[in-house]
């Protein structure tokens, strides 16, 4: 049983896009015990994992620098437990379609719904996948998975996979710990529960005049994405690009109302509802819009296809473009289904001050008075952009203006370092990114608590309407995914009480610092850039002073620092710059950096 590390691996005949896509170490494994033979080899242990499924759902920017594991864990298998439950397992590397079809056979239903869907049984437990009125989820009886921190097989139910729309437990918490083995589906005899109730099904009912059998429902099923979705073996694509909206029953009125149109939608639950991402692009006039070799499919406009030698930036731009007009036609910002593998990183610096900014009101020292735009210092926050997200760091006293300085759009989630007022002030300013659904707050759970208590009016039962809306995800001191992308905690003491700096790639943000340990400095090794906050030459009780950044600084070697947290003792940016070492600098407000780690 040998397993074969391959290096440099080509994945393009292993994704969707017909783009071109690699990894730094790749192995395939068809059993849990070649898989526990992975997990203890060196290249395991020093790299970050990607499982590739069907390789439908990733656009590879960059290559992976890590290693990306693809399943071969094969078998389909019956238990009957008694004539109204029938139970089927399947490897996570059966291909969905041929499992489908598997189903279908033996007249189980709970898939057919779903055929035609490009990937494999592991993934659609990952992703929930989902088609005309049925999901993953409705059928998954349990999940079993690799642990592979205790090397051991394990196994979650329905409920602990913690299933969303095409989302769940293994695509956050779960990411980096578990990979899927099997999974466990709960079937239906026969087709008297098929979902006949998206409207193309509702007329191929009528048209038979009777129940279509499981059958003749997959063919039909088969025959609509043909007729609308190109073939991914001809003309690459990943499927469905973006996910369909679901927003709050009053901001589908208020839309409705302020495009002068009849949104179409339908109820998810009592007060949400589901829009069609299609029906949005189509109206946003960008159905065959085309950047490069990528074109908005014309039968599809959800889907962005590969028409002609299309390069990952020409369909990164044009994702880009399709989000941008849906925007500014519907005030709505779409949510891309597919994950970024991305190196590039872009910062923009939003602002670079302390909680008094600069300049301090009632002050006429020579930096308060400074004409140099680089000596504006708003209260400190960071805009972080990679992997087609808008990742925002501290939502800071002045982020209002920052935002429209910045023009930021549209945001994607926001890292809160501490609850301090000079970082979190700007919190009601979010209101305009909530407005496709709760945005995402990830924060440690002294965060939670507070927020909850100081922004009471968001969390009731029945909000005011307009106010933000929040879907706060408490994290500890462990690296968690955004949409895939890995981002690392790194616990601080801003004086004696702990906060949280992140790092992303090969970039960390680290503000309000007085002390790190020395295994949190492990975390800031190997970087491009870092950035760390710098109060003043004088000593403070909670903040670095410009020498302890320094130390700091010299101590884990990153490419490039900027000093950020300034107040106006640190002097004007022009005097403050020349006494700094050559690969430091001060930040300063609107700042961009470009991070490309290739």
């Amino acid at each position: 049983m040998d397993i074969q590390f391959e290096e440099h691996k080509d994945l393009t005949s292993l994704t969707t896009f017909g783009i071109p896509a690699r990894a730094r170490w790749y192995a395939e494994y068809s059993s849990e015990a070649e898989l526990l033979k992975i997990s203890r080899s060196e290249i395991f242990i020093n790299n970050e994992i990607l499982n590739l499924g069907g390789g439908s759902n990733l656009l590879f920017i960059d290559e992976f620098d890590g290693l990306v594991l693809h399943s071969r864990i094969e078998g389909i298998k019956r238990y009957d437990k008694d004539p109204d439950n029938v139970y089927v397992i399947a490897g996570a590397g059966v291909n969905w379609d041929e499992f489908v079809d598997w189903c279908v056979a033996r007249q189980l239903g709970g898939v057919e719904n779903m055929a035609g869907i490009p990937g494999c049984v592991g993934a659609s437990a990952v992703q929930n996948v989902g088609a005309y009125g049925v999901e993953a989820k409705d059928v998954i009886y349990s999940v079993e998975c690799f642990d592979t921190l205790t090397r051991k097989p394990c196994r979650f139910t329905n409920r602990e996979c913690r299933f969303g729309y095409r989302d769940s437990f293994f695509k956050h918490e779960g990411r980096d710990r578990y990979i899927v083995l099997r999974v466990c589906f709960r079937m239906i005899p026969g087709n008297e529960a098929t979902n006949l109730e998206y409207g193309p099904l509702r007329e191929f009912k009528e048209k038979l005049g009777h129940t279509p059998t499981l059958r003749e429902t997959a063919e039909e099923i088969r025959r609509i994405r043909n007729g609308k979705l190109p073939d991914w073996h001809e003309i690459g694509s990943a499927g469905s690009f973006f996910k369909n909206p679901v927003i709050s029953r009053p901001h589908w009125e208020d839309i409705c109302a302020r495009s002068g149109m009849e949104i179409p939608a339908h109820d998810v639950g009592e007060h949400l509802k589901k829009l069609s991402a299609a029906w949005l692009i189509d109206h946003a006039g960008m159905k065959g819009h085309r950047v490069g070799g990528a074109q908005v499919w014309e039968k599809q406009p959800l889907v962005l296809a590969n028409v002609d030698h299309a390069t990952a930036a020409d369909v990164a731009v044009l994702a880009n473009e399709v989000r941008s007009a849906v925007r500014r036609r519907f005030y709505i910002d779409l949510l891309p289904e597919v994950n970024y593998i991305d190196t590039s990183i872009k910062v923009t610096v939003l602002g670079s001050g302390t909680s008094k900014g600069v300049p301090e009101v009632g002050c006429e020292c020579e930096v308060c008075r400074s004409t140099d735009p680089r000596d504006k210092r708003r209260r400190a926050s960071v805009l972080v952009q990679t992997h087609g997200m808008n990742l925002l760091i501290d939502a800071s006293a002045d982020f209002r203006q920052q935002a429209l300085d910045a023009h930021i759009y549209n945001l994607d989630a926001v890292l809160i370092t501490h609850v301090h007022y000079d970082h979190i002030g700007g919190i009601e300013d979010l209101r305009p990114f909530c407005a496709t659904g709760d945005l995402p707050l990830y924060v440690r759970k002294d965060v939670d608590t507070d927020l909850r208590e100081r922004l009471a009016y968001c969390f009731k039962e029945h909000p005011y309407p307009g106010v933000p809306k929040f879907d706060m995800r408490v994290i500890d001191n462990y690296p968690f995914h955004i949409n895939g992308l890995k981002i690392t905690p790194i616990e601080v003491l801003h004086g004696s009480k702990p906060i949280f700096g992140y790092r992303i790639g090969n970039f960390a943000y680290v503000t309000d610092c007085k002390h790190i340990s020395e295994i949190e400095k492990e975390k800031l090794e190997g970087l491009d850039v870092l950035i760390v906050n710098a109060l003043r030459d004088r000593d403070h009780f909670a903040h670095f002073t410009i020498q302890e950044a320094l130390d700091l600084i010299a101590e884990v070697k990153p490419g490039t620092a900027y000093l950020t947290h300034l107040n106006h003792e640190a002097d004007t940016h022009e005097l403050f710059d020349k006494r700094l070492p050559e690969n430091v600098h001060p930040a300063y407000d609107g700042l961009v950096i470009e991070i490309n780690s290739k």
